[in-house]
């Protein structure tokens, strides 16, 4: 179609408009060279900046964290001199050289250095680097230093290792009247420990200068040549404000340089400054071909569209414009010009359809999918679970919900620089990898470990399901943290394991209580017996001696089964009473400063506000006496033993955790010592009976276990807590009552005889029936024996006067709590004493002891019968006197 000529617009008559197109893409081509040029040199600069910039950040680095190393290694050894120097070890190896034990390394390969003990005269007494000849042991003689160190610890650099002939570092600690410890650490081998773990990349190089900057302690490469070199010997330049300097050969180097605070020095670290500039030169060389080839397609291109399509286009444009004005763009789209411009203009129109069509079914689409988008992140996000999402084949993780930021202690950005790799504990690595390579599509309860933020590793069940996320295939994996579950499980099993041990201590001590009766009470009479005989008579006087040697050994057994019971909780019942816990901690005190050794140091912290317990104070005592003496011997070369006692809190969340505790007020006492500690499977066993680690012959396992029955009996709860190498904690826990402490309980007078009162004793076995009356009568008692219940039930009823019952509590027809309540039935106060070595499974049921009965704990000696006979009469009102 003809184009007519708009008769509303002028003629332009502009100079500038009126120039020819040629002028336009002259300057357009001259405006492209100066802008590539400009590039070009602003790339070159600005790469340049940046290399240097990137090498003296490299340096500065490598030179602090290899500061930071050799001053830690310093202070290591320094501290390792004057540990030695220090030790009560260190004269005896003067004493004896054959006893040197040292060894000194410091990571690397052995070769860094020595660790010597030296004589006055500087001759070596004990070495960890063995001398080689009489003359490596005197190749300290007449050094400079040796006279300064055998007066005062020193750190110097560079010294000659006589020994070696090389340059080091010397570290000393004077051993007062004998010698002295010195440390030689080699400077060469410094040097290459500093390059070679922290020369990176770039290869730096290191130098170490005095504090002075007068010598070169080491350097690396070629440490060999320039360690104790002075600086003036070599082209070394100080780094200037930029870092820029030169090595000691002479090399620019971008340099950066940190303190060694132990050792009065400076580390210089310098990357190669050709090297770091070469990428630049690089860089800006291939951007110089690809920006000429460019300028040169964009002439090409603008000529071509001056050529052939701008004039074209105007026309089109000219009918696009006519179009837009008209609506009818068929009719305007037959333009002149080459075919396929006047295809395009037929093809518009029915292109503008299709894009409005699609433009529109493209919208409706964007519109569902934001809102699925939205529901999906929405309940992405506001899940409980920690979920993460995570690339199938790099294990990249690619999204994390709060839940999980916050449970797995990163934030989110830190979250999405990780791998699963990195969240779990670096030995899981390789079958986490393995496991996720066989995962099915979707997987429900696989356990897995996962590192925390702060180090803590969990137990967790892992869902994981196949997913797609930004155009990857992920596995969306849903956490769930069983570790309280784990832990729970954990105690239950060693709860129901102690408590099937304690009924097996138990039944055990019940039996051996009645056989230990026997053997302690005949022995007892016996000895009593020929005591008369045995001040006259040698022969008499060595049997009285193994008799009483019986008797002693008799108790030690009794003792055993005592603690056999406490840990079973299947003890004599106890006589409780309310107590502070402070002061059983204050009298204990006493006795344990005097009994742990000069070499163990004790310290009590004691709460300013206690509150009161209910508890059996002979057993507390022995609760912190065993502690103690467990501590001590855990602390085979002295420590530091700490009691404290505070009033805590339990929760209902930590009630949920340790089976056996109920929440409410706790006194909680721990004992802590600075010891060996022990080992995990060690602390699982800790509270089992017989289990020990001490050498045969040197511990009989009942120490813990006693522990255990004693406060878990007291109605409280026991815990060890303890790490190898980091000493042990045991925490009781006693409920708090709300009662006042009662006064101390006044000692016991000695027993006084019988006075003929009638005492019906009933006790199944008969030899030690036998030894019970014997002992009775012995002391003025009237006694009517009876080996069964029913027996003594048929004798009760034949006798006019009886003052006291003394039953066994477990017996073949009857037991002990029910032939009181038949005797009782008729002799209202009758007064009971019971005897029994496993009392637990028939006054289980009772809080109490019954009325006017007390409870003696087999085997029974002869004292506390005739002890406990007296009282039981008082109790019940019965007159001690002698009837007619």
């Amino acid at each position: 179609m003809r184009r007519t000529p708009d008769p509303d617009r002028a003629p332009s008559t502009d100079p500038q408009r009126s120039r020819p197109l040629r002028a336009y893409l002259a300057a357009l081509s001259v405006l492209f060279v100066v802008a590539a040029t400009g590039a070009l040199g602003a790339g070159w600069w600005s790469a340049r900046r940046d290399a240097l910039s990137a090498a003296r950040a490299d340096a500065d680095f490598g030179a602090r964290r290899a500061a930071e190393q050799i001053g830690r290694q310093l202070a290591v050894v320094r501290s390792s001199v004057q540990a030695v120097a220090g030790s009560p070890g260190a004269a005896g190896v003067y004493a004896d050289p054959s006893a040197c034990r040292l060894s000194f390394a410091l990571g690397g390969t052995g070769d860094e250095g020595h660790l010597d003990v030296l004589r006055t005269d500087g001759t070596v007494a004990c070495s960890s680097r063995p001398p080689a000849g009489a003359g490596d042991t005197a190749a300290h003689r007449g050094a400079s230093w040796l006279a300064g160190a055998s007066r005062a610890a020193q750190m110097a650099a560079p010294v000659t290792d006589g020994r070696t002939g090389r340059p080091a570092i010397l570290i000393s600690a004077p051993v007062a009247g004998l010698g002295m410890v010195v440390a030689f650490i080699d400077l060469v081998s410094l040097g290459a420990t500093a390059g070679g773990v922290f020369g990176g990349a770039r290869n730096l190089e290191f130098t170490l200068l005095s504090g002075d900057s007068g010598t070169v302690l080491t350097r690396w490469p070629d440490g060999a040549r320039w360690a104790g070199t002075p600086v003036g010997l070599s082209r070394f330049v100080p780094p200037d404000s930029g870092g820029d300097g030169a090595d000691v050969g002479g090399a620019r180097r971008v340099y950066g340089q940190a303190p060694v605070e132990v050792l009065d020095a400076r580390l210089f670290a310098g990357a190669d400054r050709s090297a770091a500039l070469a990428g630049s030169r690089r860089l800006v060389r291939w951007q110089a071909v690809p920006a000429g080839i460019g300028l040169l397609a964009g002439l090409l291109a603008t000529l071509l569209v001056y050529r052939r399509i701008t004039r074209p286009i105007g026309r089109l444009r000219a009918a696009v414009q006519t179009a837009a004005a008209t609506g009818d763009l068929e009719r305007t789209m037959t333009v002149s010009g080459p075919r396929e411009v006047s295809e395009l203009g037929a093809e518009f129109a029915g292109l503008l359809a299709v894009v409005d069509r699609e433009l529109t079914e493209r919208r409706q689409a964007e519109a569902t999918a934001r809102e699925l988008d939205r529901n999906y992140r929405r309940m992405f996000e506001s899940s409980p679970y920690p979920i993460y999402l995570f690339e199938v084949t790099t294990l990249d993780v690619v999204g994390a919900n709060d839940a999980a930021v916050q449970y797995l202690g990163h934030d989110r950005e830190a979250l999405l620089r990780m791998r699963v790799t990195d969240l779990c504990p670096a030995e899981d690595a390789a079958a986490l990898i393995e496991a996720m390579a066989g995962a099915e599509p979707v997987e429900r309860g696989r356990r897995l470990r996962h590192r925390l933020a702060d180090g803590t590793v969990t137990d967790v069940e892992v869902t994981s399901h196949l997913t797609s996320f930004g155009g990857r295939t992920v596995r969306c994996a849903v956490l769930d943290d069983v570790s309280e579950r784990e832990h729970l499980h954990r105690r239950l099993r060693q709860s129901e394991r102690l408590e099937s041990l304690g009924q097996l201590a138990g039944g055990i001590a019940h039996d051996f209580n009645n056989l230990l009766g026997i053997i302690n009470g005949y022995a007892s009479m016996s000895a009593a017996d020929v005591a008369e005989a045995a001040s006259d008579d040698p022969a008499w006087s060595r049997l009285h001696g193994d008799l009483l040697e019986i008797v002693a050994a008799g108790d030690r057994a009794a003792a055993l089964t005592r603690q056999l019971l406490a840990f079973s909780r299947a003890d004599e019942v106890t006589e409780p009473r309310v107590l502070d816990l402070n002061e059983v901690v204050a009298d204990v005190e006493k006795l344990l400063r005097r009994t742990l050794g000069e070499d163990v140091t004790l310290v009590t912290r004691l709460t300013a506000a206690p509150e009161p317990i209910k508890a059996d104070v002979g057993r507390l005592e022995q609760v912190l006496v065993n502690l103690a003496v467990n501590a001590r011997d855990a602390m085979a070369r002295g420590g530091t033993l700490t009691i404290d006692t505070d009033a805590v809190t339990v929760d209902d969340h930590y009630a949920a955790q340790h089976p056996g505790v109920r929440s409410g007020r706790y006194m909680r006492l721990r004992v802590s010592d600075t010891g060996t500690g022990m080992s995990r499977a060690t602390l699982e066993r800790a509270f089992e009976p017989f289990f020990t680690t001490k050498p045969k012959g040197q511990g009989t396992g009942l120490g813990l276990a006693t522990i255990y029955g004693i406060i878990t009996q007291a109605g409280g709860h026991a815990q060890i807590y303890s790490e190898p190498g980091h000493g042990t904690t045991v925490a009781a826990l006693l409920p708090v009552v709300d009662e006042a402490a009662a006064a101390a309980v006044a000692p016991v007078a000695a027993p006084a005889p019988g006075t003929g009162e009638t005492v019906l004793l009933v006790e199944d076995d008969d030899s030690l029936r036998a030894l019970t009356e014997r002992i009775l009568q012995r002391n003025g008692y009237t006694v009517v024996s009876a080996g069964t219940g029913a027996e003594a039930l048929e004798l009760a009823g034949d006798l006019d006067t009886l003052d006291l019952l003394l039953t066994d509590v477990v017996m073949p027809d009857m037991q002990g709590p029910e032939l009181a309540v038949a005797m009782c039935a008729g002799r209202p106060a009758l007064p009971v004493i019971y005897m029994s070595g496993y009392a637990e499974t028939i006054l289980a049921a009772r809080s109490t002891l019954p009325e006017n009965a007390m409870l003696l704990s087999k085997p029974v000696s002869a004292h506390q019968l005739l002890a406990a006979i007296p009282r039981a009469l008082r109790a019940a009102g019965r007159s001690v006197a002698r009837r007619p």
